[in-house]
């Protein structure tokens, strides 16, 4: 068997007994493995998907609404293994109510377990943060369906994972062993040591960027931004500089601080100049940009 089969099965198999764990559990009053499986599915869906989500029910404090929060990207999570509407609708009021949208722009759902066959499709829509039931509401079927799609990189992480949540009888571990683990911070995003002197301004987004250095292969997994980087003192021109990135939040006019995703590995790009024709490398430590907005300098 090759090796990309066996860690697919090896992943799912302890898919599935999370699956069973959690609902049987519930049905019990057992609620313990759910706040156990927050922290595991924040790196499981970052591994997947290429998230930077971190728990946002710490300590004795349990966030409104969501449970896993990417700050970059502006996506939430709730973690549940209700799968019911009324559940989706109650949560959604809940994000509305206490204003989430403010720091999060899209809510998603993570049903461990089964979700429903069919959600209804205006399921409290909103201009206030975007969510689409047939595409926002996931469960651990959908993330074992993506298996065979994933690089090897990321399956042998996935498999890490598994082991590092997991005793060798199968056991989950405790709530503080899990919470307390020394990975956690193994692929946490890259931040540039700042302050550098130098002043990023976004002055292009959503920059089309190739797959081949002669542009022929329109990339359609990813886009560009373009930064307007100067020196502070004296506002001095140090060049353009062009980054992969999927994130939207980034807007023309912004002033951000690099910070690239190690959870989101991007492959070469390059991008051509439409006015002047000139082909440019387009490509940052093999990770995608996502950034961090300051204050005006």
């Amino acid at each position: 068997m090759l090796v990309q089969e066996e860690l697919q099965k090896k992943i799912s198999d302890f898919l599935a007994v999370l699956e069973f764990s959690v609902e049987n559990r519930g049905l019990i009053g057992l609620l313990d493995q759910n706040l156990i499986a927050q922290s595991f599915l924040a790196n499981l869906l970052n591994i997947v998907y290429g998230y930077d989500l971190v728990n946002l029910d710490t300590g004795n404090r349990q966030s409104p609404a969501i449970d896993l929060g990417d700050f970059y990207r502006r996506i939430s999570f709730q973690v549940t293994s209700t799968r019911k509407t009324i559940k989706i609708r109650e949560t959604i009021e809940t994000f509305i109510r206490k204003e989430r949208y403010k720091e999060f722009s899209q809510i998603k759902f993570f049903i461990i377990g089964k979700k429903q066959g069919r959600y209804p499709k205006n399921l409290q829509r909103s201009d206030l943060f975007e969510f689409d039931p047939c595409r926002d509401i996931l469960d651990i079927k959908d993330i074992v369906r993506k298996l065979p799609s994933l690089s090897l990189e990321k399956l042998q992480r996935l498999s890490y994972l598994v082991d590092s949540e997991s005793l060798m009888t199968g056991v989950f571990k405790t709530t503080y062993q899990i919470l307390h683990r020394s990975s956690q911070e193994d692929y946490s995003p890259i931040e540039e040591v700042t302050p550098d002197s130098v002043v990023r301004t976004v002055c292009q987004v959503n920059v089309p960027l190739f797959s081949d250095p002669s542009c022929q292969y329109l990339r359609s997994d990813i886009v560009g931004i373009i930064l307007d980087n100067r020196q502070q003192t004296g506002n001095i021109f140090a060049g353009y500089s062009i980054h992969p990135t999927t994130s939207t939040v980034f807007k023309k006019g912004l002033h951000v601080i690099r910070v690239w995703s190690r959870n989101s590995a991007c492959d070469e790009s390059w991008y051509r100049n439409p006015e002047t024709d000139e082909i440019t490398y387009a490509w940052s430590s093999s990770c995608e940009l996502i950034g961090r907005i300051i204050e005006s300098p």
